[in-house]
């Protein structure tokens, strides 16, 4: 059995490093949402060009994530993270010396492997055997507002570190040297921050006699319906985390709000409400007992806000336009910070942390293969008009979380009626 284990100094200090972990791992990958142009520029690739980078590192969710969480679990979940962090520096660094579009095909190959297929099922073992399963929700809550934060820190230090060139290339090499050192000097941090499996069994974190892992462990957390509900979360949540970047030019284009002014709400919604919202969510799901319970508000509230929006008139007032913005910022990243402690609340054990994690993140993530390039057709063909196709498929998106939520509770009653039977037996 588990010691009770509440939050410390050092749990903080974790999480903090985990989340810059966290934001280093996708920094390189996306490079091109702070530094689109230099980027375009530094591996004289087109437009078209960069989608297929992102979808090639996008792949690593549904092939390489599933197969790293058997691994995390079967062998040492603190080596997995480590070497994923680690790996993922050296390639930022190694694409740096040799910058141009072939050479990053197989850089982005390689990142999908040390970021999605090592560290990302790791990480969310890292951070659930940090504390014990009632503060689930508040441990995944400041992870995410941590990883906020770290991208924050990064992405601007950064952005100083490229202004310091004339040449926009020298500026961006530098940036991509920054990205692998900070990730190196992160991964010296960890390696003595983190517990791996024989520090934990000493400490009774974990079992000592723990059974390993086989193909078949897989399977059964496959089979499980709260795998599944778990994947649902993270896919509704992910979803509305990817729409909130098109209120911006929805606001500017259509209500008319100036491009300075929107631009300073998005940053807003999308780094201060993340850093608020996401400890504040997984703080209600341990105190309601459910992170479900959040979840489930919060993707109601969410198309209630986007249904709004929806009907609004060309001649609203920017205070309507604010608060509305800021609302569905409140709800995407109070349920962002609750979504990966849904494996604990369906009772989903730690031994099989990362293999769901895996499979959840090939569930939940599967957006990034097409929801920009839908969205990107419905507005080149549609012009305005296309902002109405995607509200409508966010507010669908969202009743499909409502649907899962409620047969999570479903499956909750009759699992606590079925105590004693394996996790993958429930129906």
């Amino acid at each position: 059995m588990s010691q009770q284990r509440s939050f410390s100094l050092k749990t903080f200090v974790t999480l903090f490093f985990c989340g810059m972990a966290y934001a280093i791992t996708y920094a390189a990958p996306f490079v091109q949402y702070v530094f689109y142009d230099p980027t375009l520029k530094a591996l004289g690739a087109t437009n078209a060009q960069l989608g297929i980078l992102v979808m090639i590192f996008g792949w690593g969710n549904i092939l390489g994530a599933p197969l790293g969480g058997i691994l995390s679990d079967k062998f040492n979940h603190k080596t997995m993270y480590i070497c994923g962090l680690m790996g993922t520096s050296l390639l930022s660094i190694l694409l740096a010396y040799n910058l141009n579009y072939d050479f990053a095909l197989f850089v982005f190959a390689g990142f999908a492997i040390t970021g999605l297929f090592l560290l990302f099922p790791a990480h969310i073992k890292v951070v659930r055997l940090l504390t014990d399963e009632n503060n689930q929700g508040k441990v995944f809550g400041f992870a995410e507002a941590f990883a906020g934060l770290g991208s924050v820190i990064v992405n601007t230090i950064a952005l100083s570190v490229f202004a310091w060139y004339v040449d926009e290339v020298f500026g961006f090499k530098a940036v991509l040297i920054f990205f692998g050192l900070c990730g190196i000097a992160c991964s010296v941090v960890l390696y003595f921050l983190v517990d791996g499996p024989a520090k934990l069994k000493e400490k009774g974190t974990i079992d000592k006699a723990k059974e390993p892992i086989t193909l078949n462990d897989f399977l059964v957390v496959l089979r499980c319906p709260g795998t599944w509900f778990a994947g649902i979360a993270v896919f509704s949540t992910y979803t509305l985390y990817c729409s909130i970047s098109y209120f911006t030019p929805y606001f500017t284009n259509v209500l008319g709000v100036s491009v300075v002014f929107s631009g300073g709400l998005a940053i807003i919604r999308t780094y201060g409400i993340r850093f608020v919202m996401s400890p504040v969510g997984g703080v209600l799901g341990d105190k309601f007992g459910s992170v479900t319970k959040v979840l489930l508000f919060s993707w109601i509230g969410a198309a209630v806000v986007v249904t709004t929006i929806m009907f609004l008139p060309p001649d609203t007032p920017i205070a309507v336009a604010v608060v509305l913005m800021l609302l569905m910022g409140v709800f995407t990243f109070t349920a962002r910070g609750t979504m990966f402690a849904v494996p604990s609340e369906v009772r989903i054990p730690v031994k099989y942390a990362a293999i769901t994690a895996g499979i959840v993140c090939a569930i939940g993530y599967s957006p990034d293969l097409f929801i920009f390039i839908l969205f990107g057709h419905w507005i080149d063909t549609y012009g305005n008009a296309a902002y109405n196709y995607i509200f409508i498929y966010d507010v669908v998106v969202c009743m499909l979380g409502v649907v899962s939520a409620l047969l999570t509770f479903r499956y909750k009653r009759r699992f606590a009626e079925r105590v004693g039977e394996p996790v993958g037996s429930a129906a």
